[in-house]
């Protein structure tokens, strides 16, 4: 009989009885699982000081068991703080969620009491120009080496804060002599949790996940979370790729903590695939070219002892057949640059409980702690043992950067000085806190050397307050790192390169392979030749103050934000949230005699008649904290034919109501960068949207619409709802992948398109581009306009040889050979159409970094305002002599203009088949739908919220869209 039939028969009461039985048993007890309970002592037979309490007591559970959280790492520190005398915590940052971010100073007690004169000391070592070779000597043999030892920086890596809290209990607290010699020979600084609001997330997400049976597939929730996971900060950006750039808060703090420290050695903590084992340094090839000798010569000792340790136990692992240090925004990369010799851990990622690997065994979360904790104190002992001569070796490096001995060969980076103080700021702020020495020239003067596109700079003049930065530094390898144009990988390493990727294997190079600071800041730089010229009379550089938020206000009909500045646009976003009204110049104007560039904002009372508040103190207030100076302009007539402030080129803006798509399939990345720059950098109120509920999301509300990367296999039945509501007015910005949605001769959107679908025509698009130039670049020669008859013969202005009738299928495996080599990231020139509104604030040419695979091109109907190549004139000795052009075909898409040649690559490695691909193409587009706009960018522009000089078109399509390339209804 059935239990339905049965429990009919029973009657109701039965029922209720027998739903309480099943609902109120006792839930099952984990079942058990071999291997699962790994024991093995992390300290065998040490002893402690009792007064000292252990991670365990302040915890409540026994540490590496299960991942601690921010909170619980903090309480361990604080602990071990205030009951040992071999510590010191200090609180050096917060996090964007207000989090303390503490690093704990743990040696001997007498050098504890020291502690000031040793790091006056280690900062000597780091300067030769600051104490006489004798006492450096002198230092170098007495003082105890430093290391900075730094745990998960990614925050859903998670054991190597748990090894910290168990090392630091050792060397706190340890009554052993081994322990008390370590910390004669060493003092440690641990930082042991880098990203505190990543980790929080990702144990939130676990806890949310937890099952009551042990989770041992890395691929189910419990290990791996969901979007965005834990991996990055608050903005989810990668901290790791932030060394150099700096532009978070925690690794500005870091940097400058580690910065007055000067340590000798660094390691980072980090977790790889759940699959794999343990990777510690030395890495594989690419290798950055400015690293010191002393650091490759000691990482391969580091490296010897560290197998040493792991051999004895029997733990598995590798070095040198993964992860590269070629860009130098990771740690491992970082710190060399500083002298300081580098160390990279990478623990199969074990979220907790434990994982089955292929061979049937189990790695659980404690083991996986248990090898952080080994590879730290193998790392320490080595520091101990060899503390003289790596100090001796920090100190000789320093010398050949520096100082009568310096060797380094000398050269100079000359930035011209610019009317973007915002964009020259942020520049001199990343200087600053990573301690690079900047000069600037008291006078004109003259030098040679090459400019940012590789052309040879014979010689020119330099104006007064030309920013100056000499390799001859103390951070000399850094320098060079951060500022050289044009860094190279070895011949070897693109040799292996190219054969892997032909094998249909990845990239060997594990990030971006260019990132010149000057060329992501857009400002114009040269290379000069030797040391700083005599002739320029330098002097330590020194940041003018600020400006007065309001110039000449008394009787002023306007109020005028130079558009020169990027944060003129964020001015403009700040006052129509406010409620005042403004306007952007299409062109560059002249009022009160004063130029003002393209892009200036005008606040006009004439607009903002009916503006309740005190118009110039609400301009004061959003212009000071910006640095901005808002000038009062008592006359808008402009010079002759200029524009004046009743004509055209004063465009009314729109208040921007802005809605940002993120989660599932969004880069978690690429859309913390658009939220970071809306939300900390322009100050704007914004929407955030799950990117699952754009159909049913009311879009009226928003008139702005960012779809960051990472959409384009998915946006194709979403596509007539964002069609509708551009059409009504809308302007939509899609980027990098998710642009190539977009541009699709099937189910796009507009008439931009990807380069396959444009294959088989090639002369249609490349005739485009000639018109485009020739629209911008033509004179016509009066005789023959003027003249009574006809022309005998047709000219036309590129001569573009014969059509190629190579077959499309041809075509495209062609094209499908060249993607093969497509750049990671590179930094190309783009050149620009200096009178369209998105490249307000910008130059002729633009350096963009670029990587992915999408490549757009449009029909002359869509405007390109950036496009990759710059056309750069010929030097005279490679002109074409006078007559006709020759037949010849260029490359692919790298047609030019007669006497020009086109620069592309500006720094990173660019495949020759890549660059064909690249060149000519549109790096951004923008055209008409209905009443509204699509802005399409081939790649993000923001890059990391490094890169200003790209940044600065994507704010103008957010902030003067709206009112600058839609038609929006006049409202009562």
């Amino acid at each position: 009989m059935s239990v339905s039939l049965r429990l009919r028969r029973l009657g109701a009461a039965a029922l209720v009885s027998f739903s309480v039985s099943i609902f109120a048993q006792e839930p099952a007890t984990p079942a058990p699982v071999a291997g699962l309970d790994y024991r093995e002592p992390f300290f065998p037979g040490a002893t402690y000081d009792p007064a000292v309490p252990t991670p365990s007591a302040v915890l409540g559970f026994e540490v590496g068991s299960k991942p601690s959280d921010p909170a619980q790492i903090e309480a361990v520190f604080r602990a071990l703080a205030a009951k040992s005398a071999r510590c010191k915590l200090v609180e050096y940052g917060r996090t964007h969620e207000g989090r303390p971010l503490h690093y704990l100073v743990i040696g001997s007690e007498p050098n504890l009491r020291r502690l000031d004169a040793l790091q006056a000391g280690y900062a000597k070592l780091a300067d030769p120009r600051r104490t006489t070779k004798a006492e450096a000597d002198e230092l170098a043999a007495t003082l105890p080496a430093l290391a900075w030892m730094a745990y998960v920086i990614h925050g859903d890596e998670l054991s190597s804060s748990d090894a910290a809290l168990a090392v630091a209990h050792h060397l706190a607290a340890g009554t052993s002599p081994a322990v008390a010699e370590l910390l004669e020979k060493i003092v440690v600084v641990i930082d042991p949790l880098m990203n505190p609001d990543g980790r929080e997330r990702f144990i939130q997400m676990m806890r949310q996940n937890r099952t009551l049976q042990p989770g041992l597939d890395e691929q189910s929730l419990l290990h791996t979370g969901y979007w965005p996971a834990g991996r990055t900060n608050h903005y989810l950006f990668d901290l790791n790729r932030d060394w150099a750039f700096v532009t978070q808060p925690e690794s500005r703090a870091r940097v400058r903590a580690i910065a007055a420290w000067n340590p000798h050695y660094l390691i980072e903590g980090h977790e790889m695939g759940s699959q794999s084992t343990f990777f510690f340094n030395p890495p594989r090839e690419a290798l950055n070219p400015h690293f010191p000798d002393n650091h490759l010569k000691w990482e391969a000792r580091f490296g010897i002892d560290q197998a040493a340790a792991f051999d004895a136990r029997g733990w598995r692992y590798f070095n040198g057949e993964s992860y590269d240090n070629w860009y130098p925004g990771y740690s491992s990369s970082w710190a060399p640059l500083r002298g300081t010799i580098g160390n990279l851990y990478e623990q199969a990622r074990i979220a907790t409980d434990a994982v089955r690997h292929a061979d049937g065994a189990l790695e659980t979360y404690r083991e996986s702690v248990h090898h952080q904790l080994v590879s730290t104190m193998a790392n320490l002992e080595t520091l101990a043992r060899h503390r003289r001569e790596i100090l001796a070796d920090f100190v000789a490096e320093k010398r050949r950067c520096v100082g009568p001995d310096a060797t380094v060969p000398a050269r100079t980076w000359a930035i011209l000085p610019t009317a973007n103080s915002t964009r020259l700021r942020g520049f001199l702020e990343v200087l600053g806190i990573q301690g690079i020495e900047t000069l600037a020239a008291g006078r004109p003067f003259r030098a040679q050397g090459k400019d940012r596109l590789g052309r040879p700079v014979p010689e020119r003049e330099f104006p007064a307050d030309t920013l100056l930065v000499p390799i001859r530094q103390p951070l000399a390898s850094l320098v060079a790192t951060l500022f050289e144009f044009d860094p190279r990988m070895t011949p070897a390493f693109l040799t292996e390169e190219r054969r892997e990727l032909l094998r249909g294997k990845p990239s060997r190079v594990y990030d971006t392979t260019g990132w010149s600071l000057p060329m992501l800041h857009d400002l114009e730089t040269f290379e000069l030749d030797g040391d700083v010229p005599a002739a320029a009379a330098a002097r330590p550089h020194a940041a003018p103050p600020a400006p007065a938020p309001l110039a000449n206000p008394e009787g002023a009909l306007a109020f005028v934000l130079d558009g020169a500045d990027d944060h003129a646009a964020t001015a403009a976003g700040r006052l129509m949230e406010r409620g005042v009204k403004v306007r952007a110049a299409e062109r560059a104007f002249q009022f009160d005699g004063r130029d003002f560039a393209r892009g200036s904002i005008v606040i006009s009372r004439k607009d903002n008649a009916g503006f309740a508040g005190d118009l110039a103190a609400v301009v004061a207030d959003v212009a000071r904290p910006l640095a901005l100076a808002a000038v009062g302009i008592r006359s808008t007539r402009g010079p002759g034919d200029a524009p004046e402030l009743g004509g055209r080129h004063f465009v009314l803006l729109h208040p921007p109501s802005i809605a940002v798509l993120g989660r599932e399939p969004i880069n978690p990345n690429a859309y913390g960068e658009i939220w970071h720059l809306v939300d900390r950098t322009l100050g704007l109120r914004a929407a955030y949207l799950n990117f699952q509920n754009l159909r049913s999301a009311d879009l009226r509300r928003y008139n702005v619409i960012v779809i960051p990367d990472g959409a384009a296999a998915v946006l194709a039945d979403r596509l007539e709802t964002l069609r509708a509501w551009t059409s009504a007015g809308g302007t939509l910005i899609a980027l990098g992948g998710s642009a190539a949605a977009f541009a699709k001769e099937k189910d796009g959107l507009g008439g931009t398109r990807q380069l396959g679908d444009v294959l088989a025509k090639f002369d249609d698009y490349r005739q485009a581009i000639v018109r485009e130039w020739e629209a911008r670049q033509a004179a016509p020669d009066p005789e023959k306009i003027w003249a009574h008859a006809p022309p005998t013969e047709s000219t036309f202005p590129w001569q573009l040889g014969e059509t190629d009738r190579t077959g499309e299928e041809e075509l495209k495996r062609r094209d499908a050979w060249r993607a093969m080599f497509m750049p990671l990231g590179a930094l190309l020139a783009a050149r620009l159409d200096a009178e369209d509104w998105l490249t307000a604030g910008c130059g002729e040419y633009l350096p963009v970094i670029y990587s992915g695979r999408t490549v757009l091109h449009a029909p002359a109907s869509v405007q390109v305002p950036a496009r990759f190549g710059h056309f750069s004139p010929l030097p005279d000795a490679a002109k074409k002599p006078d007559g006709p052009e020759t037949k010849k075909r260029a490359a692919g898409w790298s047609i030019a203009p007669p006497a020009h040649e086109m620069r592309l690559r500006m720094s990173g490695l660019v495949w020759p088949e890549a660059a064909e691909r690249l060149a000519n193409s549109a790096y951004v587009t923008r055209e008409s739908i209905g009443r509204g706009q699509l802005i399409l960018f081939a790649a993000n522009p923001t890059y990391r919220a490094a890169a200003a000089g790209s940044t600065r078109l994507l704010v103008n399509a957010l902030v003067l869209g709206p009112g600058m390339g839609t038609s929006q209804p006049i409202m009562p």
